[in-house]
């Protein structure tokens, strides 16, 4: 075979290879998991604030879906009401601000000066962080439990086009949505294409066998993992396919700082500032 023809069939090759999933950003990216959750409780536009402040790269929002179809940034599918604890799909996004949730928890086990303005602590939506922040900030979204929730997908995504953060040729992402359900993330990618996933798994030890890898690579763009899970074969196995790496939730800078050796592409933490340390 002449050498013209190797290359054309070796490009052609690479073409058939390739995936129609979103890039991610090539820096090494510091997650403010539910904002800085070390200094103010977790959630909290506080806490976002207090993230950005530490020069995280983008804040972690977890949403569950109110029965009135709000957005809500919370991390529990269950919350306290007088009536006793009630699934957050059974209330609406008013009972929902009524709680006084976070500070109170927060303050039981940090006993902390926090702001005087209630609106930096109280329960917020989606659509609330998105107008708060607007483009000088960078989301990393979590869909909670997305199969409890009918239309979660196309409302998350109708938000942030119309918050105009999706990326586009020119930039790189604004946003970056994560979850355990593969469903709802392949959802996601029909909707748009532009949107980097990232496929959650809880399992502390082991690795992702080589076919699963594989099918990752046609929708994913990375996965988040416990921080125990990663070692140096694993790291390189999801780099091979293309894949990006971000253990959670790491608050040791030298725990921080073994990952980085290892080759992974970011982390979650409660505590931006320990990579201000450095």
């Amino acid at each position: 075979m002449k050498k013209w023809a190797i290359a054309i069939f070796l490009f052609m090759a690479g073409c058939s290879a390739q995936t129609d999933r979103a890039p991610l950003p090539d820096d090494f990216l510091v997650i403010a998991h539910r904002g800085a959750s070390a200094y103010a409780p977790e959630h909290s536009l506080y806490a976002y604030e207090l993230a950005l402040q530490m020069n995280a790269d983008y804040i972690e929002l977890d949403l569950h879906m109110t029965k009135d179809e709000e957005l809500v940034v919370i991390h529990d599918g269950y919350l306290p009401t007088d009536s006793g604890e009630q699934a957050v799909g059974k209330l609406s996004f008013n009972e929902v601000q009524q709680i006084d949730l976070y500070e109170k928890e927060f303050m039981e086990k940090h006993p902390v000066s926090l702001p005087k303005e209630e609106d930096l602590l109280r329960i917020v939506s989606l659509k609330e962080v998105l107008l708060h922040f607007g483009d000088d900030a960078k989301y990393y979204i979590e869909l909670k439990t997305p199969s409890s929730y009918k239309g979660m997908e196309e409302e998350v995504v109708h938000q942030l086009t119309e918050s105009g953060l999706l990326p586009n040729k020119d930039s790189e992402a604004n946003v970056i949505i994560q979850s355990f359900d593969k469903e709802s993330l392949l959802k996601i990618h029909q909707l748009d294409e532009s949107i980097p996933l990232i496929q959650l798994y809880s399992y502390e030890k082991g690795s992702i066998p080589k076919k699963e890898i594989r099918a990752l690579s046609k929708y994913a763009s990375g996965v988040g993992v416990p921080a125990d899970f990663v070692t140096e074969e694993f790291v390189r196995s999801l780099h091979d396919a293309g894949l990006h790496v971000h253990p959670f939730t790491v608050n040791d800078a030298e725990e921080a700082q073994r990952l980085i050796e290892l080759g992974v592409n970011g982390i979650f933490t409660d505590d931006p500032a320990i990579f201000l340390k450095k």
